[in-house]
C-alpha cells in the first residue's frame, strides 16, 4: 500500500517562509505547498518556473540552493477538495488575521499550526478573535536565523542560527508550565512536529522542540533582540553590522525599559520554579538580564548577521507597513495595560514613533520620484 505523503502549507512566502520550505522540501518527504497572498503573485511565481533560492551568504562560494513549489497556490486558486492539516504561518503579525481568513473552511480542529513570526500578540489575537469555535493545534517557533529578500524569489540567507519549537498552552500564555511528557507525546504523535525534528530538518536549521515556559524564555530574548535591531536599523537605515561600535547607548535603554514591564507581563515565567525532575530549570534571571542581552542583542545581530538587512528596514526602504505595533509598540500597549504609566515606556513609544516616521518619509520621497525611498 501506498502511503501518502504529509503536505504542509506555508502561508506568507517571505524570506522565512521561503527558507522553512526550501528545507521541508529538500530535507523531508512532505508535500510543501507555499500560499501566495494573490493570484498576481502565484503568476509572478509561475513565471520563475516556481522556483525559490537561498543563497547562503555565510558559506563563501557555495551556490544558491533552488527548490521547486509546483504545488503552489493562492486563495483565489485553491483546490476545493484539499484540507489543511500542517500550516506554517510566517506572514507579518498584523497580517495574520486577514492571511487566514481565506482557508478557514480548510482547516479544523486537529489541524498543526505553528506561528512563526517577529513580535508578540498573534497568539492572543487566534484566541481571542479567530479560533472561537474549536482550537486547532497550536504551536510557536522562534528562528534567529538571518534572512533577507534579495530579487524574485531569491533570498539571502546571511546568518545561522536556530529554531525553537513549542506547543502553545491552550489556556493562554499565562499557563506555562508543561511537562516533558507532553514533549515527547508531540514529537512522537503529531505529523509536524515529527517532520520538523526529523535528523534532516532539525540538522538543517537547528531544531530544538521544547517545552512552553523553556521556549517563552527563548521568544522574548529573541523579541529584545528585534525590539533594538529591526527599528533602529529602520531609522537610520543600514544593514546590521554598520553600527556594532556606537549601538550600544540606546540598545541599552530599549532593553532595559522593556524588561521592566515584561517582568511584570510574564510574571510567571520570570518566578518560574522547577516542581521537580520532570520540569527543566530555566535560569531566566542570567539570561534576560539587562546587561547580558546587551552583549548578546550586539553580538547575534551585528556579528553573527553582520550583512542581513533587518526586515523592518526592508519594509521601510520598500515603503510597506511594518511589524513595529507588534514590538516596541507591544511593549506599550502592554504598559497601558497594565496601567503602568506612560513614563514606563516612553523610549519605545519613542521608537515606534520614529520608526513610522521614517515610513512616512520614504513614503513621501517615493511619491515625489525621490530615489532616496529606495
Amino acid at each position: 500500500m501506498t502511503q501518502t505523503r504529509p503536505k504542509v502549507f506555508v502561508l506568507g512566502f517571505g524570506s522565512i517562509g521561503a527558507l522553512l520550505a526550501s528545507c521541508l522540501q529538500q530535507q523531508t518527504q512532505s508535500v510543501v505547498v507555499p500560499l501566495l497572498r494573490s493570484r498576481e503573485r502565484l503568476g509572478d511565481f509561475k513565471k520563475l518556473s516556481f522556483k525559490a533560492g537561498i543563497r547562503a551568504l555565510y558559506q563563501k562560494d557555495k551556490p544558491i540552493s533552488e527548490s521547486v513549489f509546483e504545488n503552489a497556490s493562492c486563495p483565489e486558486l485553491f483546490p476545493q477538495d484539499w484540507r489543511i492539516d500542517n500550516l506554517i504561518i510566517t506572514t507579518k503579525t498584523y497580517q495574520t488575521k486577514e492571511a487566514l481568513a481565506p482557508y478557514m473552511k480548510y482547516i479544523h480542529s486537529d489541524t498543526n499550526i505553528i506561528l512563526v513570526q517577529n513580535g508578540l500578540g498573534v497568539f492572543e489575537v487566534l484566541n481571542d478573535e479567530i479560533f472561537l469555535d474549536y482550537k486547532p493545534n497550536l504551536f510557536q517557533g522562534v528562528i534567529s536565523h538571518g534572512i533577507f529578500h534579495d530579487t524574485g524569489f531569491t533570498f539571502n540567507h546571511a546568518g545561522f542560527g536556530d529554531m525553537k519549537v513549542a506547543r502553545l498552552p491552550s489556556e493562554g500564555p499565562g499557563s506555562i508550565v508543561q511537562s516533558n511528557t507532553l514533549i515527547a507525546d508531540n514529537a512522537k504523535n503529531n505529523e509536524l512536529i515529527r517532520l520538523m525534528c526529523s535528523p534532516g530538518y532539525a540538522e538543517a536549521l537547528a531544531v530544538k522542540h521544547m517545552t512552553y515556559q523553556e521556549m517563552l524564555l527563548g521568544q522574548l530574548e529573541k523579541f529584545l533582540v528585534n525590539a533594538c535591531m529591526n527599528p533602529v536599523t529602520s531609522i537610520v537605515d543600514c544593514i546590521n553590522g554598520e553600527f556594532k561600535d556606537c549601538a550600544a547607548p540606546i540598545f541599552s535603554a530599549i532593553v532595559t525599559e522593556a524588561l521592566d514591564i515584561l517582568r511584570v507581563a510574564y510574571r510567571p515565567l520570570f518566578d518560574y520554579k522547577p516542581q521537580s525532575d520532570d520540569y527543566p530549570t530555566l535560569d531566566v534571571a542570567s539570561i534576560l538580564d539587562a546587561d547580558r542581552m546587551l552583549d548578546f542583542i550586539i553580538h547575534v545581530g551585528c556579528v553573527v548577521n553582520k550583512e542581513n538587512s533587518s526586515s523592518m528596514r526592508q519594509d521601510v526602504v520598500n515603503v510597506r507597513e511594518t511589524e513595529i505595533d507588534y514590538i516596541n509598540g507591544y511593549i506599550v500597549t502592554l504598559c497601558e495595560k497594565l496601567g503602568l504609566g506612560p513614563e514606563r515606556c516612553k523610549v519605545n513609544q519613542t521608537i515606534a514613533t520614529l520608526v513610522k516616521l521614517r515610513l512616512e518619509l520614504n513614503r513621501t520621497r517615493k511619491l515625489h520620484g525621490d530615489k532616496r525611498a529606495v
